[in-house]
């Protein structure tokens, strides 16, 4: 079998049953179930909004009426009771039965082509919506018939008083709203097909007729044997950053409308809203007439800068399960019963050679000569070491003499500064206590990854914070171990276990080919200048002797009000920045207080942290301007 983790595996799984084997219910947790316990998932229009690979399009196709069919059918498997359970509390699945049926449909095809047509804007969005409705209808009919229910079976429950619309859509039954949706497609897609536009007053008439099945369904009656089921029907619209950005909005415009009783949700990346709308952390712009976005949509954002460390512990759990599910996949490691990704991944750190270890211990007493650090002083700074790792369980004479030469660095910047005449053999007590802790652990690890080749970058819960929290990155990064893993089992008849300097080789080699050969998104060469000058000045600051920042800096740190400025007073940037959080390069982090002041965190994504050897611990920032992100980007 091709290495799961090497393709999008949930895309490729035609079969539900495959499908199910591989998914994690994680996400579902996440970001479904708040909103489904509040009642919001599914009474309003629901903006699903993430990066590419974050999940959304898995994420849907688990609401699909075949997808929970067949998970109910085989719910005696122990491996999708945690599916289940998780779909039940996010209302899919009630008494072991669905109560939803719902549909994806891709906006990935003609839909923008409506918006070149030479007709009226409102004519445009009418023929655009219409053609939705109807392969809406289509979706849902044929997931249906796909689960093994005939159609003259299925009936709809229509809202009361709706007589005329719901003879426009061809009754109740099955069979008629199939042959009625069929029809309206049709005529609307000669439209969309025609090399050359038909004229407004020639276009059928039947694409013109007033077709809403959406204002007319409110359930879908099903006769299954015995069972009856009533369910609530469900429309997702992926991919809709492939609209029109106008188009989009009289989209989202036409959903919001309170009185709709199918659950309606929208599926967008970041790249499809304004640089202000990310930036500023907004829906969309501006409250409209008659619409209150705080009310009528239900905003939910794959990566949320709320509540970060449970978001990062909640991510590290998903992928794991992910990775597992993945192997499982894999005959070489199934055969053997390895089906956790962290049992391959060997977390003891590889020491540097003793030439580079001698240099280092000569380096330690150079400082101490030249800080005039007393023997007793040297004793005591040792011992505070090495009860610290002790403490964590971590040994290494390198790392002990890292953190020894830190302390050094900052017992030199904590005692008063001594004059010509005093006796440089005197111990001067620091105005400040120095203590060994984990930051000085960090900061001496990084500190040995660049001035003595130590690998920093291994292990599973270092493999998921590297990922930015979207599964496609994890998948990536991944791959690249999981493929060294097989090697050494297949080729090699060697142990599975790959060492943390093989690990930290790989990751860091499959981050580059990421930054330099695989961002070809929008502006995507200016948010490489952007963020290869963020990543110098942090690495700069990291490699400070005392490491003021512990693992040091990751982030610019720019004044909220400066920020917020920026879509105003520098729109390029603003559009820098945007592209940058729509593709994973950067993650915001507004309203961040420390020092007395209000900043907004423009922090590098994993891929540029391995890239450039930058710790993944979170919080270090410089303190920045607006017009210093001018600066790096070139700009007058």
């Amino acid at each position: 079998m091709v290495n799961p983790f090497e393709k999008r595996a949930t895309e490729y799984l035609r079969d539900d049953e495959a499908f199910l084997a591989v998914v994690t219910p994680e996400p579902l947790s996440t970001f479904f179930q708040k909103p489904a316990k509040e009642g919001r998932l599914y009474d309003r229009l629901a903006m699903v909004i993430g990066t590419p690979g974050s999940g959304k399009t898995t994420l849907a196709r688990l609401f699909q009426f075949t997808t929970l069919r067949t998970l109910l059918r085989n719910r005696g498997m122990t491996s999708y009771k945690p599916l289940i359970d998780t779909l039940t509390t996010c209302g899919a699945i009630e008494d072991e039965r669905p109560t939803l049926i719902g549909g994806r449909l891709p906006l990935e095809t003609e839909y923008r082509e409506f918006w070149e047509f030479p007709y009226p804007e409102d004519l445009k969005t009418g023929l655009m919506i219409a053609l939705l409705q109807a392969r809406t209808v289509l979706a849902w009919l044929r997931n249906i018939q796909a689960s093994g229910v005939p159609l003259d079976q299925v009936n709809i429950v229509p809202r009361a008083d709706s007589d005329a619309a719901l003879t426009a859509i061809g009754g109740k039954a099955g069979p008629a709203l199939l042959a009625r949706a069929r029809e309206v497609e049709l005529a609307i897609y000669q439209i969309s097909a025609a090399l050359v536009p038909p004229d407004v007053e020639d276009i059928d008439s039947e694409a013109a007729a007033v077709y809403r099945p959406f204002d007319v369904i409110e359930a879908f009656q099903i006769t299954d044997g015995e069972d009856e089921l009533r369910l609530r029907p469900l429309v997702i619209f992926d991919d809709a950053h492939s609209l029109h950005p106008t188009q989009l909005n009289e989209l989202r415009r036409w959903l919001a409308r309170r009185e709709l009783k199918v659950a309606r949700w929208v599926l967008t990346r970041l790249d499809a809203l304004t640089p202000s709308d990310v930036l500023l952390d907004r829906v969309a712009g501006a409250e409209e007439p008659g619409l209150k976005r705080t009310r009528e949509i239900t905003v939910i954002r794959m990566q949320s800068n709320e509540d970060r460390a449970n978001q990062r512990r909640a991510f590290r759990k998903m992928a794991k399960d992910m990775a597992g599910r993945y192997l499982s996949q894999m005959e070489v490691f199934n055969r053997r019963r390895l089906h956790s990704l962290g049992d391959l991944l060997s977390t003891t750190p590889e020491v540097i050679a003793p030439g580079k270890r001698a240099k280092l211990a000569e380096y330690v007493n150079v400082l101490q000569r030249r800080y005039s650090i007393s023997v007793e002083r040297r004793r005591s700074l040792e011992k505070e070491v090495d009860d610290y790792l002790a403490s964590a369980d971590e040994n290494g004479e390198d790392l002990r003499l890292g953190m020894l030469a830190i302390l050094f660095e900052r017992y030199a910047k904590r005692i008063p500064q001594r004059s010509l005449f005093e006796d440089s053999t005197d111990d001067v007590e620091p105005n400040r206590p120095l203590t060994a802790d984990a930051g000085v652990a960090d900061g001496a690890r990084i500190h040995l990854l660049h001035k003595h080749d130590r690998p920093y970058f291994f292990g599973i819960d270092a493999l998921c914070d590297a990922s930015s929290e979207n599964a496609e990155q994890f998948l990536q990064l991944a791959a690249r171990l999981v493929l060294q893993s097989e090697t050494q089992l297949v080729r090699r008849g060697k142990d599975a276990m790959l060492t943390s300097g093989v690990q930290h080789k790989l990751l860091r080699e499959r981050a580059s080919e990421m930054v330099l050969r695989d961002w070809d998104f929008p502006q995507s060469q200016l948010v490489r200048r952007l963020a290869n000058g963020i990543a110098e000045e942090c690495l700069k600051k990291s490699m400070e002797g005392n490491a003021s920042l512990g693992g040091g800096a990751t982030a610019f740190g720019i004044p909220q009000e400066d920020f917020d400025a920026i879509p105003e007073t520098h729109p390029h940037l603003a559009r820098v920045l945007h592209f940058g959080v729509a593709y994973n390069a950067f993650g915001l982090v507004p309203n961040h207080g420390t020092k007395k002041r209000v900043w907004c965190l423009i922090e590098l994504g994993g891929a540029l942290l391995l890239h450039h050897g930058l710790t993944l611990k979170r919080g270090g920032f410089l303190e920045r301007r607006s017009e210093d992100l001018v600066r790096l980007l070139g700009e007058v």
